[in-house]
């Protein structure tokens, strides 16, 4: 385990660290400022811009678990090294390469890259912590992403306001991820070194966490036993869990990529406002981000005090609340609605992800964390869905998004049932 001492060493790949969860952020939640512009520009529909989207959360259904053979049979520098690459060269060829096809197969490219990193980085936080600060410092990291989440829309305007294309967004992203991926290649690295778990804290790679250890040591007594299937087979409570993040991760994307949208088709942004209609616009996308990010800050003393279960139901109930408010008012009213949403969606992933945990014997937490990660491709769906069903609906040839919004209560609806059948953690 890495001592106090040697935690000091790695100030410079903290550094490294904290900027790849900035670029990161920024890189995946750009989307919503910009699909509305793929739209525009290649005289797509809003279903067709928004799989455009979804294609980055395709690649981390489809990359997740080969990144995590990749990155156990090498070194977590190695992985950080080639996911940055191959990020690198997707924002690249998003900026240099016009067209819907190669965008979208560019946005592919860029969600297997992120995926890489993301799959890196968090165990790599935990090798460069002290133990006892580990989770204080993961939920720093997970903020300084917010922020890059945060900035990714405003940077949409910066660029437009200085008189360029929202392409030219990508070619900034270039010259970040560029930065990202030296900025990981030169700092020193805890050892990586397979070794069993020693009393004394000698030597303990990130990759064998205490789950793993306790994982092997359960398939050691059970070889013949698979915890991932057993658990899918005979606990089907799993799948209550599995598809509440699934939807979670949907919806939370979704609406982010649909405010625009709205704003533009409902609300008549653009007519209403003029020249600041744009900049409105990405703010709106950015405090839904920022609200999110809020109550992720927030959310531990809410969940200090509140079960699990009651803080799923509430929180959800609010959102609910807000998404109401926000196609129900005026233009004002949306534009403080859409990232109140943001702030009571925060805390579903940790709270869904720990209630389930908690439902279950400890020997299945290394499947509950491969099946509920592998729900995240939800992010895939419930954007172009939404999409969908509101071009289905148009009225005068206008998506009818109040329609498919509908779609994102019925995700809000089900995630209240999850905290209803959530056995009470207090």
């Amino acid at each position: 385990m890495t001592s106090k001492k040697e935690v000091k060493g790695f100030l410079a790949l903290t550094i490294a660290v904290a900027f790849a969860y900035a670029a990161f952020g920024a890189i995946t939640n750009v989307a919503g400022a910009i699909i509305p512009k793929i739209r525009d520009t290649y005289e797509v529909s809003a279903t067709l811009s928004s799989i455009l989207a979804a294609t980055f959360f395709i690649a981390y259904g489809l990359t997740s678990i080969p990144w995590g053979v990749y990155m156990e049979k090498t070194t977590k520098k190695s992985t950080l090294l080639l996911s940055s690459t191959i990020t690198t060269f997707g924002v690249a060829l998003f900026a240099l390469v016009p067209g819907f096809g190669p965008n979208m197969f560019s946005m592919f490219l860029c969600g297997v890259g992120i995926t890489g990193i993301q799959v890196a980085l968090n165990p790599l936080v935990a090798e460069i912590s002290d133990p006892a600060k580990y989770s204080r410092n993961l939920t720093a990291f997970m903020v300084i992403n917010g922020l890059g989440s945060y900035a990714a829309p405003q940077l949409v305007t910066i660029i437009k306001n200085a008189g360029y294309e929202w392409n030219v967004t990508y070619m900034v992203f270039t010259v970040i991820a560029l930065v990202m991926t030296f900025a990981v290649y030169f700092p020193k690295y805890p050892t990586d070194v397979l070794g069993d778990p020693d009393p004394e804290g000698k030597v303990l790679d990130a990759n064998v966490s205490a789950q793993a250890v306790e994982h092997a040591h359960d398939t050691q007594n059970f070889p013949c036993k698979n915890l991932t299937l057993d658990l899918l087979l005979s606990k089907p409570l799993i799948y209550l869990y599995a598809l509440g993040i699934f939807l979670y991760v949907g919806v939370e994307v979704g609406v982010a990529n649909t405010i625009g949208f709205y704003l533009e088709d409902k609300l008549s942004i653009t007519a209403v406002m003029g020249d600041a209609a744009e900049a409105a616009k990405n703010s709106a996308i950015s405090n839904y981000w920022g609200g999110l990010l809020l109550g992720r800050l927030l959310g531990s003393f809410v969940l200090d005090r509140l079960a699990g279960k009651y803080a799923i139901m509430t929180y959800i109930s609010l959102a609910a609340v807000s998404l109401y408010m926000a196609i129900t008012g005026d233009l004002n009213q949306a534009l403080w609605a859409f990232p109140a949403i943001g702030f009571f969606i925060s805390i579903m992933f940790p709270t869904i992800y720990s209630t389930c945990t908690n439902a279950f014997d400890s020997k299945y937490s290394s499947a509950i964390s491969g099946i509920l990660c592998t729900a995240i491709i939800g992010g895939a769906v419930i954007g172009p869905v939404i999409a969908k069903v509101a071009e289905g609906t148009a009225q005068d040839g206008v998506a009818n998004w109040d329609t498919g919004l509908l779609v994102a209560f019925a995700c809000y609806a089900y995630i209240f049932l999850v905290g209803l059948f959530s056995k009470s953690d207090k």
